[in-house]
């Protein structure tokens, strides 16, 4: 008897509704040992139910009593989301799969790692990917999370049934930021809406510095349009600014020392003065206080003293040869709050070994240090369990703020959690010394 699927005329879309299509039970996974995907579907389930919205799967949809096929296609027309698990050759999944896209549905994938990805979907998905290890399903949670979000911010469909296959290969274009988060984004190209993708800090061009916080760049910033390549490579589709661009920090690092003195030319002014430095290139910054006081403008050659060379973070840090002034001994007006104030912030991102959590404070560009022992027992739990997540919300104070050991003039916020006393809430532990980007030097992680 042939399988017959129909419509129901005027039907509406549940967009709180998100629908797994997945491999039931235990099965081989692509690394060759027995997995149970209904302890991924359990997991990620937990993760749809937090965001306010509802898990189904078919063999959960009542709606249905004829069979799977009938209510896998019902799940499929009513979700707002369709979740898409590729981890193992799967019939059913393959043509659920193709009913989602024909129906033009918002799509997240995930897969086990090593999956085969079905050539017809290939250079539309970003497969998120996973293995049985704890941390790699934790990094799932969270990842699923961002896909949802990017997918509820959407209004075009995730994916579309392709005329050709494409296995690998580079699209130039100018694509649009939809989602914006401190260490990626979501982009889709303005010319082909079908084609989406994420961009990481590290897809930022070789010659541009890698912002701290790229929802807060406003090159990259939700609605900011940017240039670069969607580039397919083995199932996975990415933006990147750097394709085709020859690495130069190798030679950079062998051409300029700490203390060499050398020419820059300044190619824009803003509160600090951009600077281009000669003849082997690379770009700097001037602080603004050195810019105000030199009274640099575009255009000018000047001379530059290299501080540090730093690959990672692709930045060389210079200042005036002869500066016009020495550092300020406090920070400037506006730029940082006080000692003692207590007001809000994001956590812009963990470090579990290491035992912190930098904090964006609400107003503030800086970012603001708070290890864990001035947190309660309570908050370093939920980060050690990956609960607490970049955005999540949290109240604080300022215990310090001190010059920093690793940026010229700028300063270290370190921070402690403002919490009610309470039986569960024990006080904080003596204030250890902090900078913004590691913790502090001596101060063991609790296990």
């Amino acid at each position: 008897m042939a399988l017959k699927l129909r419509r129901e005329s005027g039907r509406a879309v549940d967009e709180d509704l998100v629908f797994f299509l997945m491999p039931y039970g235990k099965k081989k996974a692509p690394d060759g040992h027995d997995f149970d995907f209904n302890v991924v579907y359990q997991e990620l389930a937990e993760v749809v139910t937090g965001m306010g919205m509802r898990p189904e799967r078919a063999d959960e949809n009542e709606g249905t009593a004829t069979g799977p096929l009938d209510a896998a296609w019902d799940g499929v027309d009513r979700a707002g989301i369709v979740v898409v698990d590729l981890s193992v050759p799967s019939t059913s999944v393959a043509m659920e799969l193709g009913w989602a896209m024909c129906l033009h549905k918002r799509m997240v994938v995930v897969m086990y790692e090593g999956a085969d990805v079905p050539t017809n979907v290939v250079g539309r998905l970003r497969p998120i990917q996973y293995t049985r290890e704890l941390e790699k399903l934790r990094k799932l949670r969270t990842e699923l999370r961002v896909g949802i979000e990017a997918a509820r911010l959407s209004n075009e469909p995730e994916m579309d049934l392709l005329e050709r296959s494409i296995t690998s290969g580079a699209f130039e274009a100018t694509a649009r930021v939809e989602i914006a988060y401190p260490d990626r984004i979501f982009v889709r190209d303005v010319q082909d809406p079908l084609r989406s993708a994420e961009m990481r800090r590290e897809d930022v061009s070789y010659w541009d510095m890698v912002p701290e916080d790229m929802s807060a760049s406003k090159n990259y910033r939700q609605g900011a349009y940017i240039n670069g390549f969607f580039v397919i490579e083995q199932g996975r589709v990415t933006f990147s600014q750097r394709y085709r661009e020859v690495n130069p920090w190798p030679r950079l690092v062998a051409t300029y020392q700490p203390r060499q003195i050398c020419t820059a030319r300044v190619t824009k002014v803003r509160s600090g003065a951009f600077v281009e430095l000669q003849p082997e290139g690379g770009r700097s910054f001037i602080p603004p206080y050195q810019a105000r006081a030199a009274n640099l403008a575009e255009g000018d050659e000047i001379q530059v003293r290299i501080l540090k060379v730093d690959p990672q973070q692709r930045r060389i840090d210079v200042d005036l040869a002869e500066a016009p002034n020495a550092s300020p001994m406090e920070p400037p007006a506006g730029e940082y709050p006080a000692e003692g104030d207590q007001l809000s912030g994001k956590v812009f991102d963990t470090n579990v070994e290491r035992g912190y959590v930098r904090v964006r404070l609400d107003g503030y560009s800086r970012l603001g240090l708070l290890h864990y022992s001035k947190m309660s027992p309570l908050f370093w739990d939920a980060v050690r369990s990956g609960v607490v997540i970049p955005g999540f919300e949290v109240k604080v104070k300022v215990s310090q703020i001190s010059p920093s050991r690793r940026r010229v003039a700028q300063w270290d916020i370190a921070l402690e959690q403002v919490v009610e006393q309470t039986a569960e809430t024990e006080p904080s532990t003596e204030q250890t010394a902090a900078d913004g980007d590691e913790s502090p030097e001596g101060a063991p992680v609790p296990n």
